[in-house]
C-alpha cells in the first residue's frame, strides 16, 4: 500500500544518510510526514497502521461487497451506505482512506460510466452557427498579466470562424454587438445559433420556456435566426465551437503579449485569414475559407441597416472621457461617460465614428497614423474662455468700465491664473469701496504693477484702519510689569566667538 511504500523508502534514504529534507525533498513528501517515520521500526509501524484500520474493518465484506457489486461507487455514498443501514457514523476522510486502500489491495479500480458519443451527421450549409466564450491570462507588454476574454463563432458546415477579443468581461450588450459584427463580417446569417445557458443570452430555461436578455432578444428579432440552447453542463453537444476555442488558445493565443484590445482584435482576423480559416480542417478535410465560399450563398441576407458592410465595435468610454482605437486615445463629449457607459465605433474610409450602442451618432475623428497620442476635438473640452469672458465682463460692469485696459491685461496676460485675478479684485471693491479700488488701481497702472495683488497691497497698506494700542497698565502695579533682561549685542559676539 502506499502508506507503507513512503515509509519504506524513508527508512532505506535514512540508512544511506539522507537528511529529513532532503528525503522530504526526494520524495516531494511533507517533511513532518518525514519525521513521524524517522524514529519508527517496523513493528511500530505495523502496530500504527493496525490500529487505524482496525474502526472500519467489521465492515470490510460489506465495503468489498458494494466495491465489486457497484464499480462506479464513491468513498462518499459508501459512507452515507453505512449510516443508512449501519448507523455507523464515521468521518469521510477515514472512510475514503479505508475505500482507497481496500481498492488498492484487492486490485478494485475505481471504474468510470464512459459517455457514448456518436456521430452527428454534417448540417446543411447556412443552417448552423456555433457560439461560445474562452479566456486566456497574457503578458501584458508593461510587465504583469491580463486576462482577455473572446467570443468565438463557427459556421457549422464550413468550419468559417469570427472572433472578438476584449480585455474586460462580457456583456449582453458586448455579445450582441459581437453576432453583429460576425454577421457583417461573414455577410449573412445562419438560421440557427447554438449556445450554452450563459446569463449573458440567457435569463431563464424553464423547461424549454426559454427567456433571453433583453439585447439579445432584441437582436435575434431583428435578424430572424433561431437558437438551440445547450443543456446545462453539458458542452459536447457544441464540439465544434469548442474545438475552436482551444484551437484559438493554443494558437493564436499561446505565447502572445498584449497590448490593448484593439490591436489584439486586427492580429485576430490576421490570423483567421492567415491560419484559422485557411488551414485545412482535420475532419473534412477541407479549407474552411474554401467551404464557407460555397456557405455564404446559403446565408440569409442582412437586414438594410447591416449592408453597408459596417463593422461596428464596441469599446468603453474611460473616466477622461476617451476611447481607446489603434493604441490611441480618441475624445468624446463631455458628460459622455457618465451617461454612455459604452459605445460603438465605426472605422470607415480613414475616419472613425463614435455612435451610442444604439447607433446614435455622438462624434467623429480623423484616424491618426501613430501610437500613444492623445486626438482631442477642441470642443469636447470645457469651454474656459467662455467663463473667463463672462467673469471679465462682470467685473468691468463692477468697476464702472473705467478701467478696461487694466482688467483684459489680467484677463489675457496670463490666462491660467485670470479667474484668481479678476475674483481678487471683486472681493477687494467689495472690501474697500469702488472709489478707493479704482484709486489703487490707477496708482498701480501709472508704476506698471499690472497685477491684482499688487492693487490688493497698495489698498492694504493706504486704506486700511490701523487697530487701536492697548491702553497702559498703571505704574504702581507692579506684577504687571514683567521686562525681560536686555543683553548689549557685544554679550552676543563674544559668545559667537567661543564657538
Amino acid at each position: 500500500m502506499k502508506g507503507y511504500r513512503v515509509y519504506s523508502q524513508i527508512k532505506q534514504l535514512q540508512e544511506k544518510g539522507f537528511s529529513k529534507a532532503s528525503v522530504a525533498k526526494r520524495l516531494k513528501i511533507n517533511r513532518r510526514t518525514v519525521t513521524r517515520y524517522w524514529g519508527m521500526n517496523a513493528a511500530e509501524y505495523e502496530g500504527q497502521h493496525i490500529s487505524r484500520v482496525k474502526l472500519l474493518d467489521e465492515y470490510q465484506e460489506i465495503i468489498l461487497h458494494w466495491l465489486t457489486e457497484y464499480p462506479t461507487v464513491s468513498a462518499a455514498q459508501v459512507c452515507d451506505w453505512l449510516k443508512e443501514h449501519y448507523k455507523a457514523d464515521y468521518p469521510e476522510r477515514t472512510v475514503s482512506r479505508y475505500v482507497k486502500e481496500l481498492r488498492e489491495a484487492h486490485n478494485l479500480p475505481k471504474a468510470q460510466e464512459p459517455r457514448a458519443y456518436e456521430a452527428v451527421p454534417e448540417t446543411p450549409p447556412g443552417e448552423q452557427m456555433q457560439a461560445d466564450f474562452g479566456e486566456k491570462w497574457l503578458p501584458a507588454v508593461g510587465g504583469g498579466r491580463v486576462k482577455v476574454r473572446f467570443a468565438a463563432f463557427v459556421l457549422s458546415n464550413s468550419r468559417y470562424k469570427y472572433l472578438e477579443f476584449q480585455s474586460r468581461p462580457f456583456t449582453a450588450v458586448d455579445f450582441a454587438n459581437a453576432c453583429r459584427a460576425c454577421f457583417s463580417y461573414m455577410g449573412g446569417v445562419p438560421r440557427e445559433l447554438v449556445i450554452d445557458q450563459d446569463h449573458i443570452a440567457t435569463i431563464s430555461e424553464n423547461y424549454g420556456d426559454v427567456i433571453h436578455t433583453y439585447e439579445f432578444e432584441k437582436l435575434r428579432q431583428d435578424l430572424k435566426f433561431s437558437v438551440y440552447l445547450c443543456r446545462a453542463a453539458d458542452p459536447e453537444s457544441k464540439g465544434k465551437i469548442e474545438n475552436v476555442v482551444k484551437f484559438v488558445k493554443q494558437n493564436f493565443l499561446e505565447n502572445r503579449v498584449f497590448a490593448d484590445d484593439s490591436i489584439l482584435n486586427t492580429s485576430a482576423l490576421e490570423w483567421l485569414d492567415r491560419t484559422g480559416n485557411a488551414k485545412l480542417h482535420g475532419t473534412t478535410k477541407r479549407v474552411p475559407s474554401e467551404g464557407f465560399k460555397l456557405e455564404r450563398e446559403f446565408l440569409r441576407p442582412l437586414p438594410e441597416p447591416m449592408l453597408t458592410g459596417t463593422e461596428y465595435i464596441c469599446r468603453t468610454v474611460r473616466k477622461d472621457n476617451t476611447i481607446l482605437y489603434d493604441s490611441n486615445r480618441y475624445s468624446v463629449p463631455l458628460g459622455t461617460y457618465e451617461n454612455q457607459g459604452e459605445v460603438q465605433i465605426d472605422v470607415k474610409n480613414g475616419t472613425l465614428r463614435i455612435l451610442t450602442v444604439f447607433g446614435e451618432f455622438i462624434c467623429e475623428h480623423m484616424v491618426s497614423p501613430g501610437r500613444g497620442m492623445l486626438i482631442k476635438n477642441q470642443s469636447h473640452g470645457r469651454d474656459k474662455n467662455e467663463k473667463l469672458d463672462r467673469l471679465l465682463d462682470s467685473a468691468n460692469a463692477l468697476l464702472g468700465h473705467q478701467v478696461p485696459q487694466f482688467l483684459r491685461h489680467l484677463r489675457y496676460d496670463n490666462s491660467r491664473y485670470a479667474r484668481d485675478q479678476l475674483s481678487l479684485i471683486e472681493s477687494l471693491c467689495g472690501k474697500y469701496g469702488l472709489d478707493h479700488t479704482l484709486e489703487a488701481i490707477r496708482a498701480c497702472e501709472k508704476l506698471d504693477l499690472l497685477r491684482a495683488t499688487y492693487v490688493k497691497d497698495y489698498l492694504k497698506y493706504s486704506h486700511e484702519v490701523p487697530l487701536p494700542k492697548p491702553a497702559a497698565l498703571p505704574v504702581s502695579d507692579r506684577k504687571y510689569h514683567i521686562t525681560a533682561e536686555k543683553r548689549p549685542l557685544d554679550a552676543y559676539m563674544k559668545a559667537g566667538e567661543r564657538r
